[in-house]
């Protein structure tokens, strides 16, 4: 599995290869909810960051990731302990790239969902932002539940559908999986 630093290497890198790709005039900000905490997680970051950043209606992408607070990272062979202040700064900064952004996209790995993602597309959902959501994996065999899943405003399948994906006008999609 990637550390938290190799990950930030990974989503630089592919900043990098997209960076000079044409964007649509109207072309949209997104705030990336996500988590790195496991190897699924991962995958489903980087996977959905790479499409996001193909997508033409796609204009910023905001990644909490690359945007710690005094850009504290876990460093490797030694250990960053959270504390009080980190934790508040990152909570509020986190806030407001959600209220800078046009909208919020979402991962969710059906087998390793992350409570701090329900509370960022909960606070989008409360600020009306549209969400759109990944949801991968069996959300059958793992169901999503019914807060997260009615929060969607769209969803997808596959991280690869986010690279055609139209930001510019989010249709309507009712959730149609297992939910608990």
């Amino acid at each position: 599995m990637l550390s938290e630093n190799e990950v930030m290497k990974e989503l630089l890198a592919l900043e990098e290869k997209y960076q000079d790709l044409e964007k649509l005039p109207g072309a949209r900000s997104v705030y990336l909810a996500h988590s790195w905490w496991t190897e699924t997680q991962i995958d489903a970051t980087l996977a959905t960051y790479e499409a996001l950043l193909q997508n033409p209606t796609i204009a910023h992408i905001h990644v909490p990731l690359l945007h710690q607070y005094k850009g504290l990272v876990f460093v490797e062979g030694g250990e960053f302990e959270p504390d009080f202040e980190w934790a508040t700064m990152t909570y509020k900064a986190d806030i407001r790239a959600i209220n800078n952004a046009d909208l919020v996209v979402a991962t969710y790995p059906a087998d390793a969902p992350d409570m701090g993602g329900a509370i960022e597309i909960g606070y989008a959902v409360g600020t009306n932002k549209p969400v759109v959501i990944g949801y991968y994996g069996d959300i059958n065999e793992n169901p999503v539940n019914l807060m997260v899943s009615f929060s969607a405003d769209n969803y997808v399948y596959n991280p690869d559908e986010f690279e055609s994906f139209n930001f510019l006008d989010i249709a309507s999609r009712a959730y149609e999986a297992k939910i608990i």
